[in-house]
């Protein structure tokens, strides 16, 4: 059985074949970057930083230097990506450093496109089928956290990880390079290297060819650094409150947030009293459940692996989330509560992707109900396509006025959202 490809005439999907060239690629790419800029175009046209990108990010590298700031963790991890793409937006005026994190952000997300189009991913399926992965990806619903800034982009470097784990292993040494270099700067971005780790051991394991074996040594070290990171240099970084799990709630995040929150668009209906919105998110999970378990059981390794990796990612997130529920409320509450959370990223990307798989299959039963499902979503997402701008916090004019007084002025800019703000002092021109 070959791992990485789909059983022939069950969806229509073919065999590795050349992919698009490389100007056709740098097409791709920036065709992306224009669809990704049409959901917020103030991340480009009138660019602010958003929460950590502001009062972590630009602050540290501002007062510590880039460098030093490079390894320092948050939150109980270590974020090398944004910090190093905070160092080089300094290397321009500081006004203009909210914009430069922001473009940089958006070729993280546009990243994934070009590599599910790529030839190497062609064991996905078809070129046409890829194409549509990729079009649900791009119009992702309850994703709005997700565009603000680079923080929040190592979501995407994380799928861009997941996609070249699974895509044949690259021919030349640029590619290799290039390989290692994503999983390098992913690796020690976020805990998601930990769930990557054993996909990339299996992965090893079962083909054997030596890249393989390079992709899990790479992502074993940054486990181990993320481990140490988490456990030694900041056990305390990470806020621990009252989860409140419980059975009902974990329904009412999965039907109300995952589900429904693929097919409608952010919503609170997971936070709704009643028995009659109850059942509602009951069928909705249940429906959800048996179309993921289908695609799961039926579908090539490679799909397999991203539920496994999805299943992972979204336990850690509800085991350990970064959020402060509040007075009186739970974690689990809140997060049924809350919509376009980074929290359902993949989890709702691999329930759209199983909703493809089973409208390209010739099922039955489960292709008209999948149509119908993504008919549903090709009904709302326009209705949610624009998320809501950032709220202007006069980035640029304050970093201006700091950038002409003198040195030791310390200055406090206000952030997005509320209570979130980037502390500088200024120091001597050199």
């Amino acid at each position: 059985m070959r791992l990485l490809s789909f059983t022939r005439g069950a969806n229509e999907l073919e065999s590795p074949q050349a992919g698009p060239g490389a100007w056709a690629h740098g097409a791709i790419f920036l065709l992306t970057c224009a669809v990704i800029v049409s959901r917020r175009p103030d991340i480009i046209f009138h660019a602010q930083p958003y929460a950590e990108d502001g009062q972590v990010l630009i602050g540290d590298a501002y007062n510590l230097g880039w460098l030093h700031a490079l390894l320092l963790p948050w939150r109980g991890c270590l974020i090398v990506m944004p910090r190093l793409a905070a160092g080089i937006a300094l290397l321009g005026p500081l006004s203009s450093t909210p914009f430069v994190l922001n473009v940089l952000a958006l070729a993280v997300q546009a990243l994934p496109v070009n590599i599910l189009l790529s030839a190497r991913s062609a064991s996905w399926g078809s070129f046409r089928f890829r194409a549509l992965m990729a079009v649900l990806y791009l119009a992702m619903p309850n994703c709005a956290e997700l565009g603000c800034g680079i923080t929040e982009s190592i979501w995407f470097f994380a799928l861009s990880v997941f996609l070249l784990l699974v895509a044949a292993t690259p021919k030349s040494w640029a590619g290799r390079c290039f390989d290692i270099a994503i999983f390098l700067l992913s690796g020690l971005s976020g805990p998601f290297c930990i769930f990557l780790l054993p996909i990339a051991i299996f992965l090893a394991w079962k083909r054997g060819e030596t890249m393989r074996w390079v992709a899990a040594s790479v992502l074993a070290v940054c486990s181990l650094a993320g481990i140490w990171c988490a456990l030694v240099l900041d056990w305390g970084g990470r806020p621990h409150y009252v989860l409140g799990a419980g059975l009902t709630t974990f329904v009412r995040i999965i039907g109300g947030q995952i589900v429904l929150g693929t097919l409608l668009g952010g919503n609170r209906l997971a936070a709704m009293p009643g028995s009659g919105v109850l059942i509602l998110l009951v069928c909705s999970a249940i429906v959800g459940g048996v179309i993921c378990a289908y695609c799961f059981f039926r579908s090539a390794p490679a799909m397999k692996l991203f539920f496994l990796f999805s299943a992972e990612v979204l336990a850690s997130s509800l085991l350990y989330p970064a959020t402060s529920p509040g007075p009186g409320l739970s974690v689990w509450a809140k997060l049924a509560a809350t919509a376009n959370v980074r929290y359902w990223f993949f989890p709702i990307l691999a329930f759209m992707w199983a909703l493809l798989w089973c409208a390209w299959r010739r099922d039955k039963i489960l292709k008209p109900v999948s149509l119908a499902l993504l008919g549903v979503m090709c009904l709302t997402v326009p209705l949610g396509w624009r998320f809501p701008a950032l709220n202007d916090t006069h980035f640029a004019e304050d970093a201006r006025k700091f950038e002409s007084a003198p040195a030791g002025t310390v200055m406090v800019i206000p952030g997005d959202p509320q209570g979130w703000e980037t502390r500088l002092v200024k120091r001597a021109s050199r």
